[in-house]
């Protein structure tokens, strides 16, 4: 892997971060190595002795049993990106598969920081709870990574440049869940029942279409609002989201099981992966090995 997909940020690329709430696309696989990957990552997850859970519905933190994954989450061409707006201790929390057959709707317009869990209408925890400031430009990003080609015709994600810098929508309160009707284009939830403000119109802002190449991935934070085209391609659209905070954040604090799309989740499994630096906080059960023994991999400080 060459310097130049290695390398961290320059300091214009961290001011356009600042800015928009986003970033890329950058170069990771090669082009046609990416569904090779994924074909791999497929192998791994089908064979796993140890899986996290057993939900098909719920494709969560597959990096924690497959060892492609395990690896995944820890590229160099990754973490030096995250290190330039992160500092150096970094923890991969949690990864989400997703998945767009062909004829699948967008996803829609959404934003969230705490990503809270409701345990009934009227009780609900943040999956995150950030515990200091930070002198960094984020303690959370997400990073995804297309496996297959994802343009405008595939299904590519979409943002609003600068979303980040207030809320359009209230995280906290529930959504109803109805996969038959179609304003519900949030994974069967409606999202637009959070808007702060019923008459502002996400369609009528500035909208960049985040086209990505097979291999390639962008980085942004979870508050900046975005969603996904329609796939009107004839080919599956196959994307990972690794998502990482400081260790200084509290991950699952009072939560235990995950409920959602249909289905649900226990948490025993779940553990944070230092990608680089160390837990200096000790906040958060921690994994060295995944699942089935595969050491994870750690960037060094200095090296990679």
């Amino acid at each position: 892997m060459s310097d130049t997909v290695t390398r961290g940020l320059t300091a214009e690329e961290v001011e356009s971060f600042k800015e928009n709430g986003f970033l890329g696309p950058f170069d990771l696989y090669a082009e046609d190595e990416a569904p090779l990957v994924w074909s791999q990552a497929m192998i791994d997850m089908v064979t796993s002795e140890n899986k996290p859970h057993d939900s098909t519905i719920i494709n969560y933190d597959r990096h924690l049993d497959c060892d492609t994954l395990s690896r995944h989450i820890a590229q160099p061409a990754i973490v030096h990106k995250l290190r330039s707006l992160m500092d150096d201790d970094i923890m991969c929390w949690k990864t989400h598969i997703f998945e767009k057959e062909p004829g699948d709707s967008g996803t829609g317009w959404h934003q969230v920081e705490a990503f809270t869990v409701f345990e009934s209408e009227d009780v609900s925890y943040p999956s995150l709870r950030y515990t200091e400031e930070t002198t960094a430009a984020t303690q959370e990003l997400t990073v995804w990574t297309a496996f297959s080609p994802a343009d405008k015709e595939h299904g590519c994600l979409r943002f609003l440049p600068g979303s980040h810098k207030q809320w359009y929508y209230d995280e906290t309160k529930p959504m109803s869940y109805n996969v038959e009707n179609k304003s519900h284009d949030f994974f069967g939830y409606d999202y637009a029942e959070l808007k702060l403000d019923k008459n502002w119109d996400p369609n009528k802002q500035e909208i960049v279409d985040m086209e990505l190449k097979a291999g390639q991935f962008v980085i942004f934070l979870a508050k900046c609002v975005h969603g996904s085209n329609p796939n009107i391609s004839s080919d599956k659209r196959v994307g990972l989201a690794s998502r990482y905070v400081s260790p200084s954040v509290r991950v699952y604090e009072h939560i235990n099981r995950l409920s959602g799309f249909g289905d649900a989740i226990d948490l025993d499994y779940h553990g944070g992966v230092m990608v680089s630096g160390e837990d200096k906080y000790g906040y958060n059960r921690m994994h060295e090995n995944n699942l089935n023994g595969f050491p994870f991999p750690k960037v060094e400080s200095n090296g990679r």
